[in-house]
């Protein structure tokens, strides 16, 4: 009871935090937790750190023990370094160089640090630009310590390290992110760079090659990286713990390359490349060959700040010299090899289930992020259950996405003895092919498409042509109808609209609207589904990739109905007002695919906290949630919805339109109808609410973070909900389609 006790706690801990973990709960904490969990039965295999020295596979090269010896051992280094380290490890051999080489032939002033990093740039560094520090973390939390100003922020990569984001809070600098693009290789989205930079962004963080991701990035992408740092006047910190890493088509490239270009901060060490993490020795250098850090006395601010620190032992650093000058080749093509068979194997294995996706096979660094399919996953609800239960029930660590920034994602780290790495991707493997072959509720139950011609009940082969110009131009439309206990709500009235909207696009219908009817009652009947909705989409159908629908030779219809067990709606939500541009009337008028400005305000309201967002018109007019109308009551009692002449005409909403008399005739309501609402009127009246198909009726009592009336859900909108949802129970058969389900 108590060890069930401890895992709740561990879990509440990070739950509670919610995506602002990293912020907070560093990976080692995370991972702390999750070996709180795990059950003793089985031996532990860890997949969650890092750190390749843990498994004997692994092993540093000989000159480095040797060199850390011959320091030691000289009692030359047992004082205290320079605060920016010693002279010799930052660029000179000098004396140690000669006590520790066996060729005295071989010139003084050939560099340690600098030198090495300067083996790939197109200058030379000094050892001015080059300060050791205590691993690569310290090196992170030094270079936003002297970026650091009041009302600054830096720009991170999602998913990236959460240090960043940790040493960023104690600096009161703003964190903004920037995605990486999965279905590109993570590479980096340069439009998001430059939307989110401002006057008083200091720096944007490049982890090449890629952890979490395993990503390499190409010599172009990061000349485009350091071209839109350089338009946007914003320094780039180069995060290249795992220089060299790398096992793919792509060879490392260093940032600094382009020094020029944009002033850059690299960092790293030689805890991975050397397989010594726990020596803690690090860098802080400034590639800049332009000398803009110098220009503004940067380095003179970095050294006094160098004073306050205390930097790796001192004989580590002096054993630094020899390790980076006579660590031969093979040792380096070892580690390759190795990481590049573990990667394979966790990527292969990784296809072979159904519940686990990795967007992009490892070409670098340890470790790799793996998205989960939650809905083939019945009993586990996010990423942190996940990597929970599979400590408890399987003695496999993994670390969940939401600690680097990615919810429902996981990630894996291959830097571990093959046959342990085997056979936790074996017990992996096995608990989710039970879990998956035990789940008995399918997300899509059936599906219809026009292209495979007929209905579909294999969730493997329920697929859209990717050439299909729906796809890739968003040529398309779309509409849904409510299933409620085994019948259609207003399946006429969602139809109606769908082929008029597909008029609309100039998108025709290879059936007319009795078989297009037809095929839904059909694919609803065979699904055997009662409760949930259908959507179904018109598009110019498959053919080619070109922007004209000519190359496409039919029209397609596809459909699917999606299990969802939903429910009158009684609790209150808060909302904003967006600020994402609403569509011009033309497009918010047709049901059509293009819902990335929908897509936009929904994901602004749930960064701020909220349910929904409210978009306003340009004439300062009301219009209508993401994918819902609005409605409003004032201190009249009168029921007022927004004009449909530049918003979606809503069914639920019109039918909401025709039922709500029932209230005026009872007195509770004074009137309904249709009216232009400033924002003004809007928030001064007394009840608010959504419409839409699935809800009927969603209660808002706060908007903006004021409340709507008194900031309860109001007596007159549960009254229009009871309404709506008695209509959808039981209305008349006009409004309600009795699905004839196949006998057993």
């Amino acid at each position: 009871m108590a060890a069930m006790e401890s895992t709740n706690n561990g879990r509440r801990s990070i739950i509670n935090h919610g995506v602002d973990t990293a912020s907070t709960i560093t990976i080692k904490g995370i991972l702390s937790l999750l070996m709180q969990n795990v059950d003793d039965k089985r031996p532990v295999i860890s997949l969650g750190m890092g750190d390749p020295s843990a498994h004997s596979c692994f092993t540093t090269t000989h000159v480095a023990p040797s060199a850390v010896s011959h320091a030691l051992q000289s009692s030359t280094f047992n004082g205290y370094a320079p605060t920016s380290g010693l002279p010799q490890t930052r660029r000179f051999f000098s004396f140690l160089y000669f006590l520790f080489s066996i060729d005295d032939s071989v010139d003084s002033s050939f560099g340690a640090i600098a030198e090495y990093l300067s083996r790939d740039l197109p200058y030379k560094l000094s050892m001015d630009d080059v300060f050791v520090t205590s691993g690569c973390t310290q090196a992170i939390d030094v270079a936003l310590a002297m970026l650091a100003r009041p009302g600054a922020n830096i720009l991170l990569p999602r998913p990236g390290f959460p240090i960043y984001e940790l040493s960023a809070s104690f600096r009161h600098i703003e964190v903004r992110y920037f995605d990486l693009l999965p279905e590109k290789g993570w590479m980096v989205d340069l439009d998001a760079v430059e939307a989110l930079a401002d006057q008083d962004t200091i720096a944007m963080v490049v982890i090449n090659p890629g952890n979490p991701c395993g990503n390499v990035y190409s010599y172009q992408h990061l000349k485009e990286i350091a071209e839109a740092a350089n338009r946007l006047k914003i320094l780039v910190i180069a995060d290249e713990v795992y220089g060299h890493l790398t096992f793919g088509s792509k060879p490392f490239v260093p940032m600094g390359v382009f020094g020029s270009t944009v002033p850059v901060l690299t960092l790293g060490s030689i805890s991975k490349r050397w397989i010594v993490p726990g020596w803690r020795l690090g860098w802080f250098v400034t590639t800049d060959p332009c000398s803009t850090f110098k220009n503004h006395k940067v380095v003179e601010r970095i050294k006094k700040y160098f004073d306050l620190l205390g930097g790796p032992a001192t004989f580590i650093q002096a054993a630094v010299p020899q390790i980076l000058e006579q660590t031969d080749e093979v040792f380096f093509k070892k580690t390759l090899n190795i990481l590049k068979q573990t990667s394979n194997t966790c990527y292969d294995t990784i296809k072979e289930i159904p519940c686990l996706s990795c967007p992009h096979k490892p070409e670098g660094s340890m470790a790799v992020m793996v998205k989960l399919n939650l809905s083939l996953l019945e009993d586990i609800s996010d990423d942190i259950d996940f990597c929970f239960k599979l400590a408890k029930e399987e003695s496999v660590i993994v670390l969940p996405g939401i600690a680097v920034g990615l919810k429902d994602w996981v990630r894996f780290t291959f830097a571990v003895d093959p046959t342990s790495l085997e056979e936790a991707l074996g017990r992996l493997l096995e608990k989710l092919h039970e879990k998956w072959s035990s789940v008995k509720k399918k997300p899509f139950p059936a599906m219809y498409s026009s292209v495979y011609g007929g209905i579909i009940l294999d969730p493997a082969m329920m697929v859209l042509p990717i050439d299909d110009h729906m796809v890739h131009r968003g040529h398309g439309v779309f509409d849904t109808a409510c299933l409620l206990d085994g019948h259609l709500y207003e399946l006429d009235v969602h139809l109606d609209r769908f082929l008029r909207s597909a008029a609309q696009a100039k998108v025709s219908s290879p059936f007319p609207k009795s078989v297009l009817r037809s095929i839904l009652v059909q694919m609803t009947a065979a699904s055997r589904c009662q409760k949930g909705t259908i959507r179904y989409w018109l598009s110019a159908g498959p053919g080619d990739f070109l922007l004209s629908p000519t190359g496409c030779p039919t029209s397609a219809f596809y459909a699917v109905v999606i299990d969802d067990d939903f429910s009158q709606r009684k609790e209150g939500v808060k909302v904003i007002t967006s600020t994402i541009p609403i569509k011009p009337p033309q497009f918010a008028t047709v049901k059509n695919v293009n819902y990335l400005p929908n897509v936009l305000a929904q994901m602004e309201a749930e960064e701020q906290g909220a349910a929904a967002s409210i978009w306003v018109d340009e004439e300062g007019y009301v219009a209508e949630g993401p994918n819902v109308n609005v409605a409003f009551i004032n201190h009249n009692k009168e029921l007022i919805l927004p004009f449909f002449d530049k918003i979606l005409s809503g069914c639920t909403a019109k039918r909401l339109l025709q039922l709500a008399p029932k209230l005026v005739e009872q007195g509770r309501l004074k009137s309904v109808k249709t009216s232009n609402l400033t924002v003004e009127e809007a928030k001064g009246s007394t009840e608010m609410m959504f419409v839409g198909s699935t809800l009927p009726i969603l209660p808002i009592i706060a908007w903006d973070g004021q409340p709507v009336g008194d900031g309860k859900v109001g007596e007159l909108t549960m009254a229009l909900s009871d309404l709506l949802w008695d209509d959808m129970v039981a209305g008349p058969e006009t409004q309600r389609f009795r699905v004839p389900y196949y006998e057993e």
